[in-house]
């Protein structure tokens, strides 16, 4: 029954009925029952300032939804507090509240001039020539479920916290010796010569012993593993095998589109453009200026220095309550007006409507295909989950999957071997676990000779696999691998070989020998390398990062050798290049401000543990491990 009634509740109808439920809450009185609930431990305390629950778990929850981008949906609670996370969490909002309590008490504060300031330029809300977009500014607001109140009032928080930040910093920089120093370090560069002594062009091995093999597969069994495979019953519900044959009779599709006809209909927009001023009487000058018939572009222009910021073509319900204001003087104006000034948080804003696009109603016939399209989905869906709790039922009852699956007619896939990436002992892909994060995670999560709960899919429909059998992880038999490891053991060789021959070759270039008559005698091409640093490659000239470290503990002349993939690597140091601050002043100060940021950061950390002594932070840390 939780199932249905978790589907059935993204429908609109069951959605007007929960309308009516809370209503019915507020009128017997559930407010008294909240009331009466035992108050939830708070998280930690900074002072006086009390870190709840709440606080802690929203600010993870956020952090948990950027992590999950990162690593995938199943990425849960315990990995996430095995990586810190929730220790991270809950050090930064001890940290905020630190520096707003000393921002308080030091009698800090922001302006709203300067608020407005620090969003404008804020380059998540600038459009592609650099302007502020109040449209991508209301965006933004919508997608974090904020007020523009309420984001003002952070920005004001940051703003104070960055000042206290900034003022403990100031001073605080790294010594120009230290600077010049580390410049020539990283920035000193190295040219060498270079030739390639490949495997494939030592002698052919002679074919192994038995005994070479045996040899080979036992020092090597790491190259010659097997996977654990376990064998699986799988039952995955789509809707799609739910939908074949349904349909929706006219009279349904008819009474659907009457009561969502809004949703099908393209409500009025209107293309706006405007000029923003921090001050009411610069907005009306514009205003006067435009009303003796001045073009809006050129007033922008010479009150601004900036052309008119577009706001796109905009419909009425499409801004925050914060910036209504705006939205209804440009759904007042007709189309080649302007109006204003217009005051919002944000400043006086001065608009011109450039186009209007009216109101498009739809008809039942172009609703149709969509509507018919919806409602069979939401038919099957409905039946898929009936399905679900039926299956559900009867293995409550004591039925096993495979014959209640058989009883409701539902497609069991039974699979013998596969392994975590959905993968056979032949190393095909198995079709019904290959790419479903979820069936693999079932799969290797339940016990063996268990069944799973019936998990919902995150891309539609419900997974049930049982685990009947698993085969742990195995080195494979010498028989089994047998080719696998000959090809192994020759390549190997041709890599032994390969290695003794560049160190030949290398004896022979640090004695002054020819460097392109040596390399010719492997058939090899000598290559000179551009000036790398200490972490520097150069793919053309076989210089990678290990070569490069080597090549800085060489004087000219000496010689050195790195394995790479199908050869080894001869080279031999050619030319030091040292390097010289004193003629590159924007290099010397982009590591300047580097190294001071470090400088920087290291005082406001100890400032931070400063105010943590002073100020008093008691973490609780049974209740945090009881939340999460």
């Amino acid at each position: 029954m939780l199932i249905a009634l978790r589907s059935k509740a993204a429908t609109w109808v069951v959605k007007i009925l929960f309308v009516f439920l809370i209503l019915t809450f507020g009128v017997w009185g559930v407010g008294d029952m909240l009331r009466q609930r035992v108050q939830a431990p708070d998280m930690a305390e900074v002072g006086d300032v009390k870190i709840t629950g709440q606080e802690l778990r929203t600010e993870f929850d956020r952090q948990m939804r950027q992590y999950r981008q990162v690593f995938g949906e199943n990425f849960d609670n315990e990995q996430a507090k095995k990586l810190g996370l929730l220790d991270r969490t809950l050090a930064n909002i001890v940290a905020r509240n630190l520096f707003d309590i000393y921002a308080q008490k030091l009698g800090l504060t922001a302006s709203e001039a300067q608020i407005r300031e620090q969003i404008k330029k804020d380059r998540l809300f600038q459009n592609s020539v650099g302007e502020f977009d109040l449209g991508r500014f209301a965006a933004f607001l919508q997608q974090i479920q904020s007020s523009e109140a309420a984001y003002v009032e952070q920005v004001r928080h940051e703003m104070m916290r960055q000042s206290v930040a900034d003022a403990v910093a100031v001073g605080a920089v790294a010594p120009k010796a230290l600077v010049e120093r580390l410049y020539r370090y990283r920035n000193e560069t190295r040219v060498a010569e270079t030739f390639l002594v490949t495997d494939n062009a030592m002698p052919e091995p002679a074919d192994p012993t038995d005994d070479d093999l045996k040899a080979f597969h036992d020092a090597h069994q790491e190259l010659f593993q097997a996977p654990e495979y376990r064998s699986l019953l799988l039952v995955h519900m789509t809707p799609d095998q739910f939908a074949a044959g349904l349909t929706v009779p006219d009279d349904k599709l008819q009474a659907a589109y009457q009561e969502r006809s809004k949703e099908f209909d393209q409500p009025e927009r209107r293309e706006v453009e405007q000029m923003v001023f921090s001050d009411e009487a610069k907005a009306k000058e514009a205003v006067d200026k435009l009303a003796a018939g001045a073009d809006f572009a050129q007033v922008a222009q010479d009150m601004t220095g900036a052309a008119p910021v577009p706001l796109g073509k905009i419909e009425k319900s499409g801004f925050v309550t914060d910036l209504q204001p705006l939205t209804d003087a440009a759904f007042a104006t007709d189309a080649g007006q302007t109006a204003g000034p217009i005051q919002t948080p944000l400043g006086w804003h001065v608009i011109h409507v450039l186009s209007i696009e009216p109101e498009q109603k739809s008809t039942f016939e172009e609703a149709r295909p969509q509507l018919q399209q919806e409602l069979v989905k939401e038919l099957a869906i409905n039946k898929m989950i009936d399905t679900a709790n039926q299956l559900d039922d009867a293995m409550a009852g004591g039925a096993s999957l495979d014959d209640a699956a058989k009883e409701l007619g539902l497609p069991v896939a039974k699979i013998d071997q596969v392994d975590a990436q959905g993968l056979g002992p032949d190393g095909k892909a198995i079709p019904e676990v290959a790419g479903n994060q979820l069936v693999q995670g079932l799969a290797f999560s339940t016990e063996v000779g268990t069944t799973s709960s019936l998990t919902e899919d995150p891309n539609g429909g419900y997974v049930i696999v049982r685990v009947d059998g698993s085969t742990p992880p195995a080195t494979r038999p010498l028989k089994q691998v047998h080719a696998q490891v000959a090809a192994a053991w020759k390549s190997a060789e041709r890599d032994k070989a390969a290695a003794a021959r560049a160190g030949e070759l290398a004896g022979k270039l640090g004695l002054g020998g020819d460097i392109q008559a040596i390399a010719a005698e492997v058939q090899a091409t000598v290559a000179t390398s551009k000036p790398v640093t200490r972490s520097g490659t150069d793919a053309d000239a076989h210089v990678t990062q290990e070569l490069a470290g080597k090549l800085f503990t060489l004087q000219p002349g000496q010689t050195a050798t790195v394995a790479v993939d199908g050869g080894q690597v001869v080279a031999r140091l050619k030319t030091v290049n040292d390097a010289n601050p004193t003629t590159d002043s924007a290099g010397v100060d982009a590591l300047q401000k580097q190294l001071d940021g470090a400088y920087q950061g290291d005082v406001a950390e100890e400032f931070g543990e400063a105010l943590r002594r002073e100020i008093g932070v008691t973490i609780h840390q049974s209740a945090v491990d009881a939340m999460f």
